[in-house]
Order: structure tokens, then sequence, then C-alpha cells
């Protein structure tokens, strides 16, 4: 038998598996590649070629330029920036930017109007020596389920009428009004996870998020009330409070019937008791506390071990208790 000849050997080669996969299967291939390798799929075809404009999910870190000395980081994010604008067809739904070691950050101002009408988990970890003021635009994205927010700065319009649908929040070192964050936090009815840390001192704040049930708070602030947390269930209070004279934890934890988890790291702070105040024995009500870490405690106070013994009373169904204490650096687990 003759050997099939050149012709006959293109005919019988198996098609073009990768030309011929389906929009929806390429769609993703392209969302699991980081943003770089995407854009070089506009090789492989026609059909791919600049597939990637239609992803749905977006990435932007600095492995796109650290790769190459002699490009300034700057000038290539403006040029990224640029073609996202221009070649980019249909919503975004996730967008990451993750730029912290940017020396000069760029206008983002219009691609965060861009993103605006589709957006629904937003990342931004920006320069960390200058924050970025955020532009007004943001409180227009009322798909967000997710926003996370690294060194910048916030200040809702008055206009502003909340984030319907968002799930999660994460602030740190955002720069804004104890006001505005509490307003901010309010008005977002669906809220189910809260994170804060704060590089700046912040004055009292009331939480006001009935879905809550993950609330984290770094930093310093005058004091803090979870008003309204029927679900909340973990709790992390780390931090200074500077109104501590007459630490009132009956009202800070009113509306934590839920709460079955209690990280505590405010009584390292510095303070005295009022004159003529006596720290109850015990809360006026019982919290459903499993478990209690209690942070840098020094137990040489006797006013801040009355303190740790009325919440202890308080916990009427603890299981685990792990203390720090400061003054001798060793830990007690209790189960």
């Amino acid at each position: 038998m003759m050997p099939p000849t050149g012709r006959e050997c293109c005919q019988s080669l198996m098609p073009d598996i990768i030309s011929n996969l389906p929009h929806n299967v390429i769609d993703v291939i392209l969302i699991l590649l980081p943003f770089k390798d995407a854009v070089r799929t506009s090789v492989l075809s026609k059909k791919w070629r600049y597939h990637w404009c239609r992803r749905t999910e977006l990435t932007l870190d600095e492995s796109l330029w650290k790769q190459r000395e002699d490009l300034n980081p700057t000038v290539r994010f403006r040029e990224i920036i640029s073609q996202l604008l221009t070649l980019h067809e249909g919503p975004i739904t996730k967008f990451t930017l993750d730029i912290v070691h940017l020396k000069r950050l760029p206008e983002i101002d219009d691609f965060i109007y861009f993103l605006r009408n589709h957006i629904q988990d937003l990342v931004l970890r920006l320069p960390l020596r200058k924050q970025y003021a955020l532009p007004s635009t943001l409180f227009t994205c009322s798909q967000l389920r997710h926003l996370n927010l690294h060194s910048c700065s916030i200040y809702h319009p008055s206009a502003f009428e909340g984030f319907d649908k968002l799930i999660s929040l994460e602030l740190c070192g955002v720069s804004t009004s104890s006001e505005l964050l509490e307003s901010l936090i309010s008005h977002c009815p669906l809220l189910e996870q809260l994170e804060l840390s704060t590089s700046e001192d912040l004055d009292m704040i009331e939480i006001n998020a009935p879905m809550l049930r993950f609330f984290s708070f770094t930093g310093n602030i005058s004091s803090i009330y979870l008003k309204n947390v029927p679900r909340l269930v973990e709790a992390f209070l780390l931090g200074d409070i500077e109104q501590t004279e007459s630490l009132d934890f009956a009202k800070i934890f009113e509306s934590c019937s839920a709460l079955e988890q209690l990280s505590l790291d405010f009584l390292s702070s510095e303070f005295v008791a009022e004159e003529g105040y006596k720290v109850p024995k015990r809360l006026p009500f019982n919290l459903n506390v499993r478990r209690f870490d209690l942070l840098d405690i020094s137990l040489v106070e006797s006013y801040k071990l009355s303190h740790i013994l009325c919440l202890l009373r308080s916990f009427p169904y603890l299981e685990y208790l792990e203390m720090q204490v400061c003054s001798a650096l060793t830990f007690f687990n209790l189960i």
C-alpha cells in the first residue's frame, strides 16, 4: 500500500481543537489564566483574537511589569488601563487592583466609572505612600457584593442610598470620619462580614448591621458599641479604647445574643476607673460565648481583672479560654 500523499495527509489530520472550542469554554479558560497570559492567547487563532476583551474577571498587579526593568511601572499601568477602556467588551463583575508598591498612582477614576454598572467584587490595594481619594462614583456601584479597600480615603456623598447587595466589607488603612464609617455600615442591610483596620484614631462608632456574622476591628478608637448585631457569631476587637474610664461591656455587647467566639485586646489599654465607679460582678445578661481569647492582659491591675471576671461570669457556656498575660508572657488554656 502506497503511503498517503502530502495533500491526503493534511486532509486526514484532526481538526484544530483549540480553534473550535465553544465560546463558553474559552471564557472559562481565560478566567483561569493570569491577565498577561490571557492577552497572549490572541495569537492562537482568529477565534481567540481579542477574546480576552470579554473577560468578566480581571486582576491587575505588579507581575505585569516587574520583569521589565527599563519600563516605568506608572507609565505601563496607564497604558494597560487605556487599553482596557478602549478594547474591553461587556461587563466586568470581578476586579482586583493590587499595586501597593507603585510609587505613583495614576488616575483610576475613569476606570471605576467604567466598572460602576456591573461590578460585584471589587478589590483595590493601592500604594501605601499616599492615600488616593476615591471618586464618588464608587458609591454608585449598586451591584457590589464584596468590597475590599486598602490605603485610600473615602467620603461618600450625602445622597448615598447604600449598597443594598453588599455582603462583605474590608477597609484597611482607609481614611474617613467616624460618622461616615458608621453611615456606610448602616446603609449595607445585607452585610455579613466586616473587617476594619485603621491607622488613624476614630471617635465612637455604633455598629448597626442586623445581618452581620463576623466582625473584626483593629486600631484605636474612643469607644465602640455593637448596637444592632443580633446574628453576630465571631468578634475580634483589637487595639486601644481611649475613653475607658468606665468601660461599659453591657452596652458594647447588649445585642450580641448569638455571639460564640470573642477575641479581646482592649483591656491592654492604659486606663483608670472613674472615682466611685465599681465594675459590676457580671453583665445584666448572659452571652452564648463558647471561646474567649484575651490578648496582652495584665492581671496585676485589679480594675482590669474585675472586668475580666465580669465577662467570665457572663459566659455560662464557655468551653475554651486563652489568656495571654503580658507581664509573664505566658499562655493559659482552659477547656
